[in-house]
């Protein structure tokens, strides 16, 4: 599948409540870092996580106090990545969709992925050299639903097989 077109002033924009990256910045990058994977051969992890009964907050204590509860998500996702624990590897958080955010994380291991899901309280997928982005996210927000289907406030990993990169083999030249 091809990278969509987006406006450049759209993939920095930073969506105002959260000041994560709007969705449309959020995948020209994940565009980006599956081509630079599949150059160099490091994976990245996608971690996503959804804000429960978003709705039902909205609708009983009003849409203003949803509002300042996904922000204070916001705010702490990024109080938990300055952490120097998190220090090898770089983030980048996103706005998914109304009630969801996504960490970008790179390089890093799928390992690396389960433990941070672990301090965010999250699903992680970790790209495969070769996947489309769609897929990506589907596996992800699978994983993420899997989690709240086995009971909320823990973490579920996508099982990645390894990634490999493809080279061609010179197996022997005749004359």
């Amino acid at each position: 599948m091809s990278q969509p077109t987006v406006e450049p002033t759209k993939l920095l924009a930073l969506d105002p409540l959260t000041g994560a990256l709007t969705r449309p910045g959020v995948l020209a990058l994940l565009h980006a870092q599956a081509a630079h994977a599949q150059r160099t051969g490091n994976v990245f992890c996608v971690c996503l996580v959804d804000l429960d009964r978003l709705r039902n907050i909205n609708d009983g204590r009003g849409v203003a106090i949803g509002d300042a509860v996904l922000a204070g998500l916001a705010a702490r996702l990024r109080a938990v990545l300055a952490q120097p624990a998190w220090h090898r590897s770089e983030y980048t958080l996103g706005r998914y969709d109304g009630g969801a955010l996504l960490v970008i994380a790179r390089p890093c291991s799928v390992h690396q992925g389960e433990t941070l899901a672990e301090a965010l309280r999250f699903g992680v997928a970790q790209y495969r050299i070769g996947e489309s982005i769609d897929s990506l996210l589907a596996r992800t927000e699978r994983t993420m639903y899997l989690a709240k289907q086995f009971g909320r406030d823990r973490v579920e990993v996508s099982p990645t097989p390894p990634s490999r990169v493809e080279r061609a083999k010179v197996v022997g030249i005749r004359d």
